[in-house]
C-alpha cells in the first residue's frame, strides 16, 4: 500500500513545505485519501500511537482485509439475484472510524484536525530538522581533496554506511580529531543508530579545546528522535542549557524549544 509509506513519511515529519501544503490539501479534495488518513489514524491510535515494523505490518494486513471486504460487499447484488442469502459485510474502516464516511466533508474536516494535532511530538520535530538541515554536510572548497573531505563527499551522496567507515578510519589515526567524531555521530543519527551516535557527541562533550562545541545540541537532537520514556524531558533540558549557556546551535535550539515546548 503506496498510501501507508506517503502517510507515514508526512507523520515523520519528512515532508518539505510544498509536500505538506499538497498532502493537506489532498485531504480535502480526495475523498477516497482522506478515508484512508482516517483510517490510518484510528488504527494508529489501536496500536499505541506508533507505527513501528511490527504495527506497519498489522495495519497492512487490517487495510488489506478491508479492501477485500469492501469488494465482497460489491458481490451482494449478485449473491441476491441467484437467490443466495446476502451476509451483510462490515468493513474494518467503519469499525473503526464511528462517523459517517459519506460525508466527504466532515471526514476531510475531522482528519485535518487530526493532522495538525497530532504534528509537534519530539521525534517527528528532530525528524524535520534531521531533514532540513542535515541532508549535506559542508564541503571546503579545495584543490586538495583530503580523507575528511571524501568522508563528506560519500555523506552527500547519501552512501552513508561509506561515509560512516570512513570517519571512523579517520578517528583511528586521530582520535583527537573533532570534525570527525561530530560528523560520525551525525552519520549514526542518519542510520538510526542512536545508543552510537549519543556515545560520539557524550565524547565530544568532554572535548574541552574545541571553541565552538555543538555536542550538547546533537545529543538533545539524538534523545528527541529516539524518543525513549525520558528522552523528551532529558532533550529539553539539554537544548535548554544551549540557550542559556550561549552554546554552538544556540538559535537552532531557540527554535525547537519554542515548537515543542
Amino acid at each position: 500500500m503506496d498510501s501507508l509509506e506517503y502517510i507515514d513519511d508526512y507523520f515523520k515529519g519528512l515532508f518539505t513545505a510544498d509536500q505538506k501544503k499538497e498532502f493537506e490539501q489532498r485531504i480535502l479534495s480526495d475523498p477516497s485519501f482522506a478515508e484512508e488518513l482516517a483510517f490510518y489514524l484510528n488504527t494508529r491510535a489501536l496500536l499505541k500511537d506508533d507505527l513501528d515494523e511490527g504495527r506497519k505490518a498489522r495495519f497492512k494486513e487490517l487495510y488489506l482485509q478491508n479492501k477485500a471486504m469492501e469488494i465482497g460487499g460489491s458481490g451482494e447484488r449478485g449473491d441476491l439475484q441467484r437467490g443466495e442469502p446476502s451476509v451483510r459485510k462490515i468493513s474494518p474502516v467503519r469499525k473503526l472510524w464511528p462517523y459517517p464516511a459519506a460525508a466527504a466533508v466532515l471526514i476531510a474536516a475531522v482528519a485535518v484536525w487530526l493532522v495538525f494535532s497530532a504534528g509537534s511530538s519530539s521525534d517527528r520535530l528532530a525528524g524535520q530538522y534531521i531533514h532540513d538541515q542535515l541532508k549535506n554536510l559542508p564541503v571546503r572548497m579545495s584543490s586538495v581533496q583530503d580523507s575528511l573531505q571524501k568522508a563528506i563527499a560519500l555523506y552527500n551522496e547519501d552512501r552513508l554506511p561509506e561515509a560512516q567507515a570512513q570517519f571512523e578510519r579517520l578517528l583511528e589515526r586521530d582520535s583527537a580529531r573533532a570534525q570527525a567524531r561530530i560528523y560520525s555521530g551525525i552519520v549514526c543519527l542518519r542510520l538510526e543508530e542512536y545508543d552510537k551516535a549519543l556515545n560520539y557527541f557524550r565524547q565530544l562533550e568532554a572535548d574541552t579545546t574545541l571553541y565552538n562545541n555543538p555536542a550538547l545540541f546533537y545529543e538533545s537532537l539524538t534523545l528527541m528522535k529516539r524518543n525513549h520514556p525520558g528522552d523528551s524531558q532529558k532533550a529539553r533540558q539539554l537544548l535548554q542549557l544551549v540557550v542559556d549557556r550561549d552554546l554552538d546551535k544556540k538559535e537552532d535550539a531557540q527554535r525547537l524549544l519554542l515548537k515543542h515546548w
